[in-house]
């Protein structure tokens, strides 16, 4: 049954940060879009942290979709963590990290960033498996370009890696092969469990020249957890590599919401506090804008499937319903989902984004 409009449209697909809980539920989400003849309209896919290695993935896995499921079902299943702490423990890796990290402490003559750190373990886990071992210029899918975002510690940039271009906008854009575990890596180092992923690129001046710059790179969701803001209409190509010229923004998102309102009197709860409220406050703000795009005319419509969404916000009732307390608690990291939980992230992930895409897209002629 055809269920698109006649012109195919241009689909934006972000896919957020959040570990495996993001993985699972953008899994679910482009189950929908699959069934829904949408997949193969996405254009361009941005992904954070556990959304990057979703990304990654379905762009540079196999082509057969159910395929590509069953490969993400097995990895989320079993885990990454036990095959990391193995990685990262293995003698000749250890030594190395040792000496990395001693090299890096201040005040040492001579001091330098460090370059085998625990990051590394993931790198090479992620180069284990086909996609991983990929360039990043290699997609599966003909003409679909990537996102990847990791964040830069030295100059507080994103570093966006993709298929049709890599850069940082406060040095240039990068020349030269870059694996696709290194940038899945580099967007899902989260900083108080893995060191920043150092590398060295060759990075293009406005004169075309070409020279050696570092970046130490740290999560993508540092910088923007939900992958939209290389998506945002209006992007100039003087100032970004990455513009897209796009009919619809879907995002998915595996955020789990505000957090228990306290008045944080202590200083750690404070500063984690005042955290928080940067960060939603940037998030609210890409939402806003897309949603206003959308208000203008300036795109045809923004999609926003949220994990956390209140159940009493549902546009219209869903039988069998996964509700947002079975989601809800489960945590960021990227240890193996048990099966209950596996289905119950996938299955809110496919009843949102079908619900969401009947109700606010209807243009679309989704199958509800």
């Amino acid at each position: 049954m055809e269920m698109l409009v006649n012109d195919k449209p241009a689909i934006g697909l972000a896919l957020s940060g959040g570990g495996f809980r993001a993985t699972a539920f953008g899994l679910g989400a482009m189950r929908t879009m699959h069934d829904c003849g949408l997949l193969s309209q996405v254009k361009v896919v941005s992904g954070i942290s556990g959304g990057s290695l979703l990304a990654a993935m379905w762009a540079y896995g196999p082509a057969n979709f159910d395929e590509f499921d069953d490969d993400v079902t097995t990895l989320v299943r079993r885990g990454l963590q036990g095959e990391l702490a193995k990685r990262a423990l293995a003698p000749r890796r250890m030594i190395k990290g040792m000496a990395s990290k001693i090299q890096a402490f201040p005040g040492l003559p001579g001091q330098r960033l460090r370059t085998h750190a625990r990051t590394e373990a993931l790198v090479a886990a992620l180069k284990a498996r086909p996609f991983g071992s990929r360039d990043i210029t290699d997609v599966t899918h003909p003409n679909l370009a990537t996102v990847i975002t990791a964040t830069d510690l030295i100059t507080t940039n994103a570093v966006r890696f993709g298929s049709h271009a890599s850069a940082c906008s406060a040095i240039g854009p990068i020349r030269g092969p870059i694996p696709v575990a290194d940038a899945v890596a580099a967007s899902a180092a989260f900083p108080i469990l893995l060191p920043s992923l150092v590398r060295t690129y060759e990075f293009q001046d406005n004169q075309g020249r070409t020279t050696p710059h570092t970046v130490a790179m740290t999560d993508g969701g540092v910088y923007d957890n939900l992958g939209l803001s290389a998506l945002q209409p209006g992007r100039s190509r003087a100032h970004t590599e990455h513009v897209y010229d796009l009919d619809y923004v879907f995002a998915i998102d595996a955020g789990r919401g505000r957090k228990t309102k306290h008045g944080a009197p202590y200083l750690l709860p404070r500063l984690a506090r005042s955290f928080d409220i940067t960060y939603n406050k940037t998030q609210d703000a890409a939402r806003a804008q897309l949603n206003l795009a959308a208000q203008h005319g300036t795109i045809r419509g923004f999609l926003h499937a949220y994990l956390a969404m209140q159940d009493r916000n549902l546009p219209v009732p869903v039988a069998d319903y996964v509700s947002r307390e079975k989601v809800i608690t489960y945590p960021t990291n990227f240890r193996a989902i048990p099966a209950e939980d596996f289905h119950n992230l996938t299955i809110r992930g496919e009843q949102l984004t079908r619900v969401l895409l009947a109700h606010y897209c209807p243009e679309l002629r989704v199958l509800t």
